[in-house]
């Protein structure tokens, strides 16, 4: 795990959607706990509810489709140069095109992957230039696969998303793979120190107090699946389930200077 910086480039992921049955929960859940509002946009098949955090927007909250699994979770966008051109590359590598790209409305062309071992994931092409916010509170800040198979996991996203990897060695978990593009970490892969884990993205978000947050998403329902931790030249993170039973993890940066 490593903190975000910005930079305008693809290999980078820049969309968090929540997928449930629920939406309206869980828009008071994180309401609550990181003042997340939510903004409708028109779309062509209904209005879309994105997340936003003071003036931009940082996600969405989609209806769970047909055929999904009706567990909530969150869904990760991928920023690539060409989405049909990404998701041949997917297939070609033993993932599978849940949804082949499509159109949505102005903003850009989306398609919804699976990797070869099972874990959800969107291409995003931009329909025009994207400009990466500054990082703050209350932002996704992370972005992390607890994988079956770490190694397999890195040569599929460093082929469909043009990252290149850096590995460190984490006391007592093994290796961790830091994604890399344009210079900058990305995002990580690691072996799940959890067997019952499902092979499956974690997205993380910023806050200044990891404890005081953990704390409150007790208190509004969530359960604690790793207490606040301290990660040296990180900082302290924390990884709770919320009352739908989706993942997520809060990072409080290390103090820098």
């Amino acid at each position: 795990m490593t903190n975000n910086s910005t930079n305008n480039s693809f290999g980078k992921f820049v969309w968090f959607e929540y997928v449930s049955k629920q939406a309206p929960k869980a828009q008071g859940f994180f309401g609550e706990l990181f003042g997340w509002k939510k903004q409708d946009v028109p779309m062509p098949g209904g209005d879309y509810t994105m997340i936003a955090l003071g003036d931009r927007t940082i996600g969405g909250y989609l209806d769970t489709p047909e055929g999904v699994p009706t567990q909530a979770h969150w869904l990760t966008h991928l920023r690539v140069a060409n989405a049909d051109a990404a998701a041949a590359k997917v297939k070609s590598l033993g993932g599978t095109i849940m949804k082949e790209p499509f159109k949505v409305g102005e903003f850009g062309t989306m398609a919804i992957a699976i990797d070869p071992h099972g874990g959800a994931f969107a291409l995003w092409q931009p329909a025009k230039t994207e400009p990466d916010a500054a990082p703050s509170d209350h932002a996704f800040c992370w972005n992390e696969l607890y994988s079956k198979d770490p190694a397999a996991s890195v040569a599929f996203y460093s082929a469909v998303g043009g990252f290149t990897v850096k590995q460190q060695d984490m006391p007592g978990m093994g290796a961790y793979y830091v994604l890399e593009a344009g210079g900058q970490p990305r995002a990580g892969i690691m072996a799940s120190p959890m067997p019952q884990a499902p092979h499956a993205w974690l997205p993380y978000v910023a806050v200044a107090n990891a404890d005081a947050t953990a704390d409150k998403a007790k208190r509004l329902g969530a359960t604690s699946l790793v207490p606040p931790t301290d990660i040296p030249g990180v900082g302290r993170f924390s990884i709770i389930v919320d009352p739908q039973g989706a993942t997520i993890g809060i990072l409080q940066a290390e103090a820098q200077g």
